[in-house]
């Protein structure tokens, strides 16, 4: 059989195939633990406390600081693994067992925009004889004295950890094969995942939860706050919510929705819906409100959907209780046992162990410097000391009693009861019982969660960035009303570390096809959420025409935007004073360097001189802010290329601080969610490549922008082999991209282009001398008081030197001083400018010499200045 396959007509083979290829991608990671810790990397780490301390071992918080090495070289959240000391002589410290952890940032009370929160935390054990060995000294000042005198060296040993194929393979088990350990409800559900076809039952979630709909028909509903949430929403974002969950086969919905759509935000509306009124359920006397479980593959987003849940609830006035969770405690039953001479003895262990995590809450909360209030969802070591406190004179006393005499009293306990575990655990049981909504990682799902948490609904966000054994994690473990699954196949695939060129995985390709496009091919998707109200312009149309068969459409196409005419203008200075009516460029730099290779990576230093240089102008410009705020502008800047990236970020380190907060860089892999209003796309090569060529990481990288978007692309590039004849997707970019320039200068001028292409000079650190100067301490204030003219409207019409001498113009001068206080700025920008018109280098001497601009007061646009400059 050749893959991939998108229509299983036999579940045995989707098993089969799927298992096997798990087995093979989790040797492939075994063998790069291997080689990650055959090359022996060091990290910063500091021993910020002490958790407890007995006559035989001792337990602390370490912060790593991952570096330049990375997250992928560090154990990961809820993995295990070995640490030890590196000293200064070249000797390292024994091997101790190292677990990592949240980050205890939060439970200190401090922002989570602090640099200690991008730390990477652990909970290490160590014998308390090494300890002492190694002299290395506790941080007694989290927030004061994380320097680099104190700093420590150390050296991780990592596990290849199976957390993830276990969950995966399990979760097949549980659905098919001889371990079948499910209910007939979910594998008639697995059977219609697989097949998409011949569904076993339909579920209507409004007949259950009728005040879905109900709600909306009553009376001054829509002056409530959800019903003005509602109103809100945009047409199509309405009828998936009205039509989109009654009739589902086998209970599972699949909503697509592309970028900028709102997905995320139409879920947490659903959800505060769906929990806006009691239910009743079958032998229950008393209501209750529907539960809900919120699945992402991903850490971050864990803490970003659950945060947002905690806003919506506050702003709604819903008193719900909401965790997020990423990891469960130590697994008693495996390899790792707190007490194992204890353990020996007794036999009625709990299932899992929560015991450290209570303990290191305890101890941190012990200092006074807990959680003061915030707009943030609590972890569930944070639900279940809140849940202790409410309680910890009645029906927790015990645990306070064991706390206070057995554990904490003179000398701290040498074993920790199994009584006081099992007690841990009833809390923690508790905490997940009561729970309204939790946010989750797949693996964290799969594990005892099932039988604490009974959700009526199951929502698996980006689940095509899941594998498809990772999806049916939510239907193997959980039998709520309906399963949702959400995200954008054509923009994400699932991850296969097994996959590429040289790959030994034969089911590689198959494992990333999601069931969700495999559900779009079978058409077996009713609705969709495509209204995009991310970009302006039209910079949507591009993706819209090349992936998503014009189907996007746009929800910022009537909005009336000043920063969306000054970045058009800013676009169109830099082609030639060409009119660009969809704000994206396509730029070639003459006696451009090419690119340089490091490694199997690669970059482009004539692009980066470049790129950094518009970035300066765009940062310096008060009038470069959001499209819908009175607050400065951001900026993204994106490779395909690792090395690209890191060099980016070197430069990035060189900006004032304010400026730093307005400009990131990211890798498109890593680029999906996130959207600024300029975005800089670097392809680096001076080839195309199947790699550059990729569907899905294009579709990522022309859909961040809001207001403008420049590709840089290397003159050699167009006229590649590979574009010209292999390339099936950035070959189209390309083209529209040049009819957009055929099309500028057409007698039909009502015709939409995509973008243009620009040739523009190579910018070096030789020339760089116009570059604005960004001061240290002074961030660019945002102006509105801008009156422009969009010059993509205006056709056939040369503006002459005239123009200089406009009120406009004048109007600009005296600003454009006081703003950076450096003539250069003004000399090249108009030299630019006048380069535009076609003025001669005598022109432009006379022209400077005799419109030197004074000292005066206020703010000034440079790209305003260039915008400005056109009169009928």
């Amino acid at each position: 059989m050749t893959y991939p396959v998108y229509c299983f007509d036999s579940v045995a083979e989707f098993a089969r195939v799927h298992k096997a290829g798990t087995e093979v991608e989790f040797l492939q990671d075994a063998r790069l633990v291997d080689r990650i810790n055959d090359e022996d990397l060091q990290f910063n780490a500091w021993l910020v406390s002490r958790i407890r301390q007995t006559t035989k071992r001792g337990e602390y918080i370490l912060l790593v600081q991952p570096g330049l090495h990375g997250e992928g070289k560090i154990p990961a959240q809820g993995a295990g693994g070995k640490v030890r000391v590196a000293f200064a002589d070249g000797k390292f410290s024994h091997y101790w067992d190292v677990m990592r952890i949240e980050n205890p940032i939060a439970l200190l009370g401090l922002s989570a925009s602090s640099p200690l929160a991008k730390l990477a935390a652990y909970h290490v054990t160590v014998p308390t004889a090494e300890f002492h060995d190694t002299t290395v000294d506790l941080i007694p000042d989290l927030a004061l004295h994380l320097t680099p005198n104190n700093v420590l060296k150390v050296n991780f040993h990592l596990y290849a950890s199976e957390a993830t194929k276990d969950s995966e393979v399990g979760a097949l088990e549980m659905l098919y094969g001889r371990h079948q350990n499910a209910t007939d409800r979910q594998i008639d559900a697995f059977n219609y995942f697989v097949t998409l076809k011949n569904p076993a039952f339909y579920v209507s979630v409004y007949e259950k939860l009728p005040h879905m709909r109900k709600a909306i028909e009553k009376p001054g509903w829509l002056g409530t706050p959800l019903g003005r949430k509602f109103e809100m929403l945009n047409p199509q974002q309405k009828d998936a919510y009205l039509h989109g969950f009654e009739h589902l086969p086998c209970g599972i919905c699949i909503l697509p929705g592309g970028p900028g759509a709102g997905k995320t935000h139409f879920n947490l509306f659903t959800i505060a819906m769906a929990q806006s009124e009691p239910i009743i359920r079958f032998g229950k006397s008393r209501n209750e409100f529907a539960k809900v479980l919120f699945i992402v593959d991903m850490n971050n987003p864990v803490d970003d959907v659950a945060n947002r849940m905690v806003r919506l609830y506050q702003e709604l006035g819903l008193k719900k209780k909401i965790i997020r969770m990423k990891g469960w405690g130590f697994e008693v039953k495996r390899s790792e046992k707190l007490n194992q001479a204890e353990d020996a003895a007794m036999r009625e262990m709990p299932d899992v162990d929560f015991t450290n995590q209570f303990l290191e809450t305890v101890k941190i909360m012990a200092t006074g410097e807990g959680p003061t209030m915030r707009c943030k969802a609590p972890s569930l070591d944070e639900a279940a000391w809140e849940r202790y406190e409410a309680h910890k004179t009645t029906k927790y006393e015990s645990i306070t009693k064991y706390m206070e005499e057995d554990l904490f009293g003179q000398d701290e306990a040498l074993v920790v009861p199994l009584r006081f575990r099992n007690l841990v655990y009833n809390l923690y049981r508790d905490t997940l019982a009561d729970a309204d909504f939790i946010a989750t990682t797949p693996v964290a799902a799969s594990k005892h969660f099932k039988g604490m948490f009974k959700p009526d609904l199951v929502f698996f966000d980006e689940s095509p960035h899941a594998r498809e054994l990772c999806n049916l994690i939510a239907i193997a473990n959980f039998n709520p009303l309906a399963w949702i699954f959400c995200g954008d196949y054509r923009q994400t695939v699932p991850y296969v570390g097994s996959a590429g060129p040289e790959s030994h995985n034969p089911y590689a390709k198959q494992m990333q096809v999601s069931m969700m496009e495999r559900a779009a091919r079978a058409g077996a998707i009713r609705h969709e959420l495509l209204m995009n109200h991310r970009a302006y312009g039209g910079l949507h149309r591009l993706a819209s025409d090349l992936w998503y068969d014009g189907k996007m459409v746009s929800g910022t196409d009537k909005v009336a935007s000043r920063p969306l005419i000054h970045v058009r203008n800013y676009i169109s200075r830099l082609n030639g004073g060409k009119p660009c009516d969809v704000p994206r460029l396509i730029v070639h730099l003459r006696r451009s360097l090419g690119e340089k290779a490091e490694g199997t990576s690669c970059w482009n230093p004539s692009h980066t001189n470049w790129v950094m240089a518009r970035i300066k102008e765009l940062l310096a410009d008060p009038h470069f802010r959001k499209p819908e705020k009175m607050e400065p502008g951001t900026i993204l800047i994106i490779s395909p290329y690792k090395a690209a990236f890191n060099q980016y970020k070197k430069e990035l380190k060189k900006l004032p601080q304010w400026a730093k907060k307005r400009v990131e860089a990211r890798t498109v892999d890593v680029s999906q969610g996130h959207e600024a209003d300029f975005v800089f796309l670097d392809l680096s090569k001076e080839r195309s490549t199947d790699f550059l060529d990729d569907p899905n990481r294009l579709c990522v990288a022309l859909t961040r922008a809001r207001l403008g978007e420049i590709i840089m692309m290397d003159p050699l590039m167009p006229k590649c082999d590979h574009l010209r004849y292999k390339s099936k997707h950035l070959g189209r970019v390309y083209a529209a991209c040049e009819a957009g320039n055929k099309v500028s200068g057409a007698a039909n001028d009502q015709i939409p282009s995509n973008g243009h292409i620009a040739w523009d000079d190579m910018e070096g650190p030789e020339v760089n001398e116009w570059a604005p100067t960004l001061s240290e301490d002074s961030p660019t204030e945002v102006y509105d008081d801008l009156q422009e003219v969009d010059n993509s409207a205006i056709h056939g019409i040369s503006p002459t030197p005239k123009a200089l001498r406009t009120g406009t113009l004048e109007a600009q001068r005296v600003r454009m001083q006081a703003m950076l206080g450096a003539p250069p700025v003004i000399k090249i920008d108009r030299e630019a400018y006048l380069e535009v018109m076609g003025m001669g280098v005598e022109k432009k001497e006379c022209f400077v010499e005799e419109e030197t601009a004074q000292p005066g007061s206020g703010s000034v646009s440079v790209l305003g200045f260039l915008g400005s400059l056109v009169t009928p």
